[in-house]
C-alpha cells in the first residue's frame, strides 16, 4: 500500500485544542505519557470510522500501520483450510497490528469490525521517525508495547494450556 493510498484513506489529526488526554492515558502503551508527549504524537494519528463488518486489513498483507480502537469492537482471525478461527476479539483503548512495527512480515491475521468503529491508526514509517526524534518518549512507547505484547502473549499461552487440559 503506498503513501496517497494511505492518504486517501485516512485523515491526520491537526486538532490539538481538543485532545482527550484521559482516553489516550488509559490505553496501556500511552499510559505514562505526560499530556507534552501525548500532544506530540497526536499529530501522527490517522482517523477513520469503519461500519459492522467492514475489513482493515486481510492476512498476508503488507503491514505499514498498526491501530487502536478508539470506539466499536474489531476481530482478529486467521483462516486455515476448512476454517476461520478467532485469535482475539478487542473492544475500546485495545490495539492490534503493532507486530509490523518490529518486523518486516506481512500480515499474519485478518481483521474485521464487530460493531460500528473509529480506529486510531500509526504508520510505522512515522512511530520509527518520532522515536529517533523523541527517544526518551519512544523508549517509554517501545517498554509499555514490549509489555503489553508480552502480557498478551502469556495470555494466549494459558488460554492454549487450558484448552489441552481439558481434552
Amino acid at each position: 500500500m503506498n503513501l496517497k493510498v494511505l492518504k486517501n484513506m485516512f485523515k491526520y489529526n491537526k486538532d490539538t485544542e481538543n485532545i482527550d488526554f484521559e482516553f489516550y492515558q488509559s490505553i496501556d502503551i500511552l499510559c505514562n505519557l505526560t499530556k507534552s508527549e501525548i500532544m506530540k504524537l497526536n499529530d501522527l494519528f490517522i482517523y477513520k470510522k469503519y461500519k459492522r463488518g467492514e475489513t482493515i486489513f486481510r492476512e498476508n498483507h503488507p503491514n505499514p500501520v498498526f491501530y487502536i480502537i478508539k470506539s466499536g469492537k474489531v476481530r482478529l482471525f486467521i483462516n486455515l483450510p476448512y476454517e476461520e478461527v478467532t485469535v482475539n476479539d478487542l473492544g475500546a483503548k485495545k490495539h492490534f497490528g503493532e507486530i509490523g512495527i518490529f518486523l518486516e512480515t506481512n500480515r499474519i491475521t485478518s481483521a474485521v469490525t464487530l460493531e460500528d468503529s473509529e480506529l486510531i491508526a500509526v504508520k510505522k514509517s512515522d512511530i520509527k521517525q518520532f522515536i529517533k526524534s523523541n527517544p526518551g518518549t519512544g523508549i517509554k512507547l517501545l517498554y509499555n508495547l514490549g509489555k503489553t505484547i508480552s502480557n498478551d502473549l502469556v495470555q494466549v499461552l494459558n488460554n492454549i494450556k487450558q484448552h489441552d487440559n481439558r481434552h
